[in-house]
């Protein structure tokens, strides 16, 4: 046998790869946020007949001969270049303008590293809905990572300029009711407030005040240090563990009340006014009802509750990893951040997040042990926005692709013919006696 018929089979080979990169492409045309695919050839095994040489004072040198004896896949290139926008009319389908991913998974995930950012997958396809429980998810029913608004433990109801100016200036926020969250959570809409007696705290015994009406949105409140924890994460006021739904009020202890040291003092409702400056509600195991739910370019999930509020469910979250070409594809239009990707980054498009902020709600202070790496994986990502009723098209060209199946089916047919020249150079061999 021939080292040009070796050559031949695997020149077969390799355009056959090629011929499945190309079908794959043209499949997945329509397939939303898809990334086409180019596969490179590679020129495989050489042999070397005689080596070169420099040579010496008296004669010249040689280059080497080598003859080669085929190709083969040298790389199979993903190109995470956005695709053009497609409007659907769906509110809540989004398109990333620029680098990056969103988040999903399961709702168990605990993002407290860098470590457990790529336990996520990843996603360019941004075809979200609402499901019955009130979870932003995506069509594979994964729910989706985001930033939330919540209750500010520091909020003082009424609090002059003078108070305000006092807190501000140790870097305590006393003024907002709500306050934007950087620990990473499934999205979810905010529970509705069961109706308001003065058995649960809803109507003052002595006014006869309505502290809050039935279906009003509840947020979550930002918790605080508890004993042997270095995490400040969102606690949900549907937690029994905090939240004690006889009388509308924390349960004792609470980490991070507003008088709170390591979890051990009563928490103060006076020093922690919520909804309409009374009690915190008790809840409806129901979704508060929104209406005209959109996204803006920030990522966020807006929609108007029965009461008239304008309610901010969260801001999508946007992962971005060192190398985003490098990402792995696990089937679907999911991604991971494994070797090859770099680190992993996550934030807010618009750049809402300010510089110096930390993973978990943590602050810079020494004795809280925060690690740098907290900080780090946080991005402003100034230069990234959404764009919202649309998705992604697919990268792939129907014009490109067809003239690259043309390249490959030729280049196959060429190989062909090597395989039987081969042959019939051997067929003459052997009929050489008779």
């Amino acid at each position: 046998m021939t080292g040009a018929m070796y050559a031949a089979i695997g020149g077969l080979k390799t355009h056959m790869s090629n011929l499945n990169v190309i079908g794959n492409n043209i499949a997945n045309v329509n397939t939303t946020a898809y990334k086409a695919q180019r596969m490179i050839f590679q020129e495989s095994l050489y042999v070397t007949s005689r080596a070169g040489s420099d040579g010496t004072a008296t004669r010249g040198g040689n280059t080497p001969s080598q003859v080669g004896y085929g190709v083969k896949m040298g790389s199979i290139d993903l190109s995470m270049s956005p695709g053009t926008y497609n409007p659907t009319g769906n509110a809540l389908d989004c398109m990333i303008d620029g680098d990056g991913f969103f988040m999903v998974g399961t709702k168990d995930l605990v993002m407290d590293s860098g470590d457990a950012l790529n336990r996520a997958n990843f996603t360019r396809a941004g075809t979200f809905r609402v499901d019955a429980r009130g979870y932003v998810v995506d069509n594979q029913n994964n729910v989706v990572y985001g930033f939330q608004m919540v209750y500010n433990p520091n909020y003082i109801k009424g609090a002059d300029e003078a108070t305000i100016l006092e807190n501000k200036q140790n870097g305590i926020n006393v003024e907002d009711k709500l306050i934007l969250s950087t620990t990473l959570v499934p999205l979810r809409v905010p529970l509705a407030a069961v109706e308001p007696t003065e058995a649960n705290g809803g109507i003052d015994p002595e006014t006869q005040e309505h502290r809050w009406e039935a279906g009003d949105p509840v947020y979550d409140v930002l918790g605080g240090h508890g004993t042997g924890t270095t995490e400040r994460k969102n606690l949900s006021l549907a937690n029994p563990a905090f939240y004690n739904t006889e009388d509308g009020s924390f349960a004792d202890g609470i980490p991070g009340g507003a008088n709170s040291v390591d979890g051990e003092e009563e928490f103060n409702a006076e020093n922690f006014i919520t909804v309409n400056g009374g009690a915190i509600p008790n809840l409806n195991d129901t979704v508060a009802g929104l209406e005209g739910l959109s996204v803006n370019e920030n990522g966020a999930i807006i929609g108007t509750a029965g009461n008239g509020d304008t309610v901010i469910v969260g801001y999508i979250a946007i992962a971005q990893v060192t190398a985003p070409d490098g990402v792995t594809h696990i089937g679907g239009p999911y991604y991971k951040a494994q070797e090859g990707s770099g680190a992993v980054s996550v934030g807010i498009p618009g750049g809402l997040l300010e510089a110096g902020v930390y993973l978990n709600n943590a602050t810079a202070d020494e004795e809280m042990n925060y690690t740098p790496e907290l900080q780090n994986l946080l991005s402003q990502m100034k230069s990234v926005k959404i764009q919202g009723s649309g998705l992604e098209a697919s990268t792939a060209d129907v014009a490109t692709e067809f003239a690259n199946m043309i390249v490959t089916q030729r280049g196959y047919q060429a190989n062909t013919r090597i395989v039987t020249v081969t042959d019939s150079m051997l067929e003459e061999l052997v009929n050489m006696k008779r």
